[in-house]
């Protein structure tokens, strides 16, 4: 899991794939990293399990550590402020996770997402980078 910075696409071809919009559910490949930026914020999920959308979330609030989580959503008002859900990421949404912390679940909601990069696995030479 890495976090907070851009992904360096060094003297190598990026493999990255800016979607602008959307990432849903059925985009999602295990050892996918998508970067959510948000305004102020950067985080990277790593997916491990895309079935129950369970990866690893690092980055903005929660700092560099990487922590397991779940995606859950992306949240999104419309305009007559009717709140509405997105089944994987969305931009002008929020995304929602669940952590596990202890014996207690934690719930993360970033800001307002501004931009989604799908980096895929099979696309990175290394599962490193």
């Amino acid at each position: 899991m890495h976090s907070g910075t851009s992904i360096d696409s060094g003297p190598v071809r990026s493999f990255s794939r800016d979607f602008g919009t959307a990432i849903s559910f059925g985009d999602m490949r295990p050892n996918d990293r998508i970067v959510i930026k948000t305004r102020n914020s950067e985080y990277q999920f790593s997916v491990c399990d895309p079935g129950n959308h369970k990866g690893m979330l690092s980055g903005g609030k929660l700092g560099a550590e990487p922590r397991e989580a779940f995606l859950i959503e992306s949240l999104s008002r419309d305009e007559y402020g009717v709140v509405r859900d997105f089944d994987g990421l969305e931009t002008g949404g929020q995304a929602l996770f669940y952590l596990s912390s202890g014996h207690r679940i934690e719930r993360v909601t970033t800001s307002k997402i501004s931009g989604l990069t799908l980096v895929k696995a099979a696309d990175r030479t290394s599962l490193i980078s």
